[in-house]
Order: C-alpha cells, then structure tokens, then sequence
C-alpha cells in the first residue's frame, strides 16, 4: 500500500490542514480536517475489500514464440458474491508494460481479455502469482498485491530467417529428385517397421508371411524424408546452444511449410517421420524444453534416414560420427 501523486498531494493538504485547525482552533477548520481524515480511512478499506478474494487464470490462445510479441488471454475471476471489483490493472512478472485494466468485475464472475508479452527465452513458464494493482476508490492509495494464478506459457524457441544459412535445403541434384514426377500416392516398397512408422500403413500380410511387422511406403514419403540430428550433448557455451536450438527450430518450420516429411534425432528424443502443423508442434515443443545430456539414447537406428541435416555443438562432439552420413552439416558456433 502506498500513496500516489495525488494521494500524496492530499496527506500534504490534511497535515496542513491540521496545523491551521490546533493553532486557530476554528471548529469549522476541524470539520475539515475531520472529513479528509475520513476520506484516508474509507479509502484504506474500500481499497482492501475491492482487492480481497481476486483469481487469474493463464491460458495460451496462440503459440508464444521467444523475442516475438504475442497475445495471451488472462481471465479475472472476483469470488466474492455481491461486490464488484473496479478498476483492477493485472501486470505480466518480469515484462515492462502498462498491463491489462478491467473497469469493473462483478461479484461472482470473471471477465477474460487479450494481454500481449514478449519473452526474452524459450521454455515452459509457471507463474506463481501476477501483480495485481488498484487504485479505487479516490486515487488517493495504490496497492498492488500478488494474485493466485492458473495455467502457464509454454515458449517456443525463436524462428529466424534461414535462408542465407539454407538456401536449398535439398537442391536439385539429390539422389531422391528422381521420384519428383511419380504420383504422391503411388506405392514405392514393403519394408520392415522402424520406430515412430504409423501403425495404419502396417501390411498385415506380409507381416504374417515374415513374422516381423512391415509397413507400406509411398513415393512421395520416400522423396521427401528430411532428419534433423540435433546435437545436445553437454552443449559448453549456453548463447552458441541457444542459437543451434531456433535454428533447428526454424528449419524443421521452414521444411514442413515446404511439405517434407520430417524426423528429429536429438539426445533421448526422436520425433519420427511426419509433416503437417500438429507435426511442427511436436517438434517445436520438444526445443522448446530441450536441454543438455550426458549421454547419447536416442531410441533409433545409428543410420539417419532420407536428407539428413547434423547440427553439432563442436568440432569435437561425440555425434561426428554421423557428419559422414549427413548431406549438410552445421556447427553452433557459426549460427
């Protein structure tokens, strides 16, 4: 609780008040004094009971990317049954804005508004609590208190402009351009089932002829299979992992906009193959979580499949061993 411009002005004006009434002693003086005594005191509690018995609520109405401005929804609920809650102003912890004003909440309702922030990092953000600030009745007092708060932001890492780092991503010449012309629903081949294969495209009958599970491919998949091998091995240097990570981000987003089928590989995580926006998601919700390991447990074959693209945190990472198996390579220091 504290004064604000206005309220401090005012106590300026009762303290002077109160000298004028004890040295003159004109009741009338008194009577002044005595009422803007009772405007501070009305506007103390007014100020507590207008604030008391206040919940928020998060909620993510669109992907929230790092460094980009994006809208939030904070709905305000005010529990209390009969009194309404007035000009209430809700402030984001850790962003510098003016917040979100609600006029007015009635009692035993909530009321929702669109809140925009930028975050600075990836990652998943749980907030405690909000600050809640008013300034009702007078503008005389200003508090702000924390509000209990439910939900969380889930940050996904930053997407860049790629294309000076990769220009083509294929590029005309690659041994699978072959199969350009053929129809995307043209049948290419039976083979056995690898980890992350959708189960619908399982041929049951060669699956019984083998006793092993095979799935059917089609020529588009087989053209347009893209894995991204992304090396977190105990990333030494956090700004160079940090940029390897939206880079990966921004080129499994720039690859499944152009309609590749797309793989990750990272340390313990393997998205397989597939392509479409719930696909993006699944991948960007794994960077946008990711962090350094000691070991390398991908569930895969030690084989990466299709186009594959290795970004490495160094020279002397372990997962060199695939930089001969891979038709672009990139290193986190020159992201």
């Amino acid at each position: 609780m504290k004064l604000t411009r206005e309220g401090k002005r005012f106590f300026l004006a009762t303290i002077l008040i109160g000298f004028a009434a004890f040295n003159t002693g004109n009741n009338l003086i008194f009577l002044i004094l005595s009422m803007m005594l009772s405007f501070l005191v009305l506007s103390l509690a007014v100020l507590t009971l207008n604030m008391h018995r206040l919940t928020l609520r998060i909620t993510q109405d669109q992907p929230v990317y790092a460094q980009r401005t994006s809208r939030i929804s904070i709905t305000l609920t005010n529990r209390k049954q009969s009194l309404a809650a007035y000009s209430i102003r809700v402030l984001a912890p850790g962003e510098e804005n003016d917040g979100v004003l609600f006029p007015k909440v009635p009692g035993a309702s909530e009321i929702s508004s669109a809140f925009p922030v930028r975050f600075r990092k990836r990652g998943q953000y749980q907030f405690g609590s909000f600050s809640v600030e008013s300034t009702f009745p007078f503008i005389l007092l200003s508090r702000k208190t924390d509000c209990p708060v439910e939900g969380g932001i889930l940050v996904y890492p930053e997407i860049r402009d790629i294309e000076r780092m990769l220009p083509d991503p294929v590029g005309k010449t690659h041994e699978f351009s072959y199969i350009n012309n053929r129809s995307s629903d043209e049948f290419s081949r039976i083979r056995e089932f690898r980890y992350g294969d959708d189960w619908r495209k399982i041929h049951w009958k060669a699956s019984a002829k083998t006793g092993e599970f095979m799935v059917m491919e089609y020529a588009e998949e087989e053209s347009k299979r893209m894995t991204i091998v992304f090396d977190n091995l105990k990333p030494r240097d956090a700004e160079a992992f940090e940029k390897s990570v939206s880079f990966a981000a921004s080129t499994a987003e720039r690859l499944i906009a152009e309609g590749y089928f797309v793989r990750v590989m990272t340390c313990r995580k393997l998205i397989p193959f597939g392509t479409g926006r719930e696909h993006l998601f699944k991948i960007l919700d794994v960077f946008a979580l990711i962090e350094g390991q000691d070991s390398w447990e991908c569930p895969a074959s030690s084989r990466p499949e299709g186009f594959t693209i290795l970004i490495l945190n160094s020279e002397e990472s372990p997962l060199r061993k695939y930089h001969a198996l891979s038709d672009r390579v990139f290193y986190a220091s020159d992201l």
